[in-house]
């Protein structure tokens, strides 16, 4: 399992958009028909997402017809895009997939093919002179298609049309999802789990590399940070008394020096990593210690950039 922050006891054991003015008013001649489409707010912006929680990256809306005309008037709620292929993009890398439905219908009103389509069982909205209808929609971004941190957006148009397409008025509303620079860590290789701990077992302490497989794994949206530090400083303690053995520790060939606490970086891009960096200790001076079992915890976390 992936996480922000691990905790090793080691030891013999080591251990572990944004807001657009609304389109004009169009008024069709003769029909006595004109909407008023308020979109509040009008970025509709999915906040704070962290593509590593698990939840499903959503955000509901609500816009308001009012028919500002003195006849009656008949249409559809239509979304279409601004010229730009389908997906919601930060301007480079592969869009994101998204879903647009009505609630209040219950439709299916997702611009895939540059505008919302119409099926035989889609209701038009009827409404009088001085009437209103507020709608309530939900946007899904595809969490598969999450690669990396940002605000990516789609800009669209909200129109009510008749049965021939003709606009009785509409707005602009930007779609998007801001996506956190975020970041988990694990491990794999050769540890036990005791009391939230992941137990390194060092075997028999001698100087030199300790012969344990052990890596560290990080993902992350881009850049991170890794950071560690040592409840000893650098040093395995014989239980509670003064008898220590030093160690280093490196990781992803990357050495630390333990008396204080230390960060590494990851590689720099923009881009999702999923990287598996070698642990290595390597053990100090052992001579004329006392036996018996030697221990420290590291806690190790990674910080998204």
């Amino acid at each position: 399992m992936l996480r922000p922050t691990l905790f090793l006891a080691a030891a013999l054991m080591a251990t572990p958009l944004y807001a657009q003015a609304s389109a004009p008013r169009v008024a069709v001649p003769g029909a006595e028909c004109l909407i008023r489409v308020n979109a509040t707010p009008t970025s509709w912006l999915i906040q704070g997402y962290d593509p590593f929680d698990g939840a499903v990256p959503q955000g509901t809306f609500s816009v308001t017809f009012v028919n500002e005309g003195t006849g009656e008037c008949r249409f559809t709620p239509t979304f279409e895009l601004d010229r730009s292929p389908f997906g919601l993009s930060k301007g480079t890398g592969k869009p994101i997939g998204y879903a647009l439905l009505n609630l209040t219908d219950t439709q299916d009103v997702t611009p895939r093919a540059g505008r919302t389509q119409r099926n035989p069982t889609q209701r038009m909205i009827t409404l009088g002179a001085n009437a209103s209808r507020t709608l309530m929609y939900k946007l899904v971004a595809d969490p598969d298609d999450i690669r990396g941190s940002g605000t990516f957006t789609q800009d669209v148009k909200l129109e009510a049309q008749d049965e021939s397409f003709r606009s009785f008025g509409g707005t602009r509303i930007v779609l998007g999802i801001d996506v956190l620079p975020s970041a988990r860590i694990g491990l794999a290789g050769a540890y036990t789990m005791n009391g939230g701990y992941a137990v390194v077992d060092l075997g028999e302490l001698q100087p030199g590399p300790a012969q344990v497989q052990l890596n560290l794994l990080v993902a992350s949206t881009g850049s991170y940070d890794v950071n560690v530090t040592s409840t000893n400083s650098g040093r395995l303690r014989l239980g509670s008394s003064e008898w220590y053995v030093p160690y280093s520790l490196a990781i992803g060939g990357n050495s630390l020096n333990l008396l204080g606490a230390r960060t590494i970086s990851g590689a720099s891009n923009d881009g999702p990593r999923r990287d598996a960096l070698p642990i290595q200790f390597v053990i100090g001076n052992t001579a004329d210690r006392r036996a018996g079992v030697y221990s420290d915890v590291i806690s190790i976390s990674v910080t998204a950039r």
